[in-house]
């Protein structure tokens, strides 16, 4: 099961958040807002960014024209999450690099 983030009890009452989860699964992060997930591939998200306050924190997803503000998390949770996109991004990356690498080397020796 693939990581899930969102907001706390507290948090979704004295921000209120609404219903809100994010998720991150290899390469894709899925906002669900009311019930309806948004599926964006990791590459896409453009900018993340996470707010800290002293409870609780918001998280903010920038993919083309489409923002999505998530708030009432905890803040330790916020600041996993971060992590967590961050180093899916840097895997997906490294990925391709791999592959990149891998296709050049071929060309060149076959040639």
């Amino acid at each position: 099961m693939p990581p899930t983030w969102q907001p706390s009890a507290w948090g979704k009452a004295l921000t209120s958040s609404g219903d809100w989860t994010l998720a991150l699964d290899g390469d894709t992060v899925t906002v669900t807002l009311g019930g309806v997930p948004i599926v964006t591939a990791v590459e896409d998200v453009e900018i993340v960014t996470v707010t800290r306050g002293l409870l609780w924190s918001r998280i903010e997803l920038h993919v083309g024209e489409w923002v999505s503000r998530l708030y009432g998390t905890r803040s330790k949770d916020a600041a996993a999450f971060e992590r967590a996109f961050a180093a899916s991004l840097k895997a997906l990356q490294l990925r391709q690099l791999t592959a990149e690498f891998d296709s050049a080397a071929h060309r060149a020796s076959l040639g």
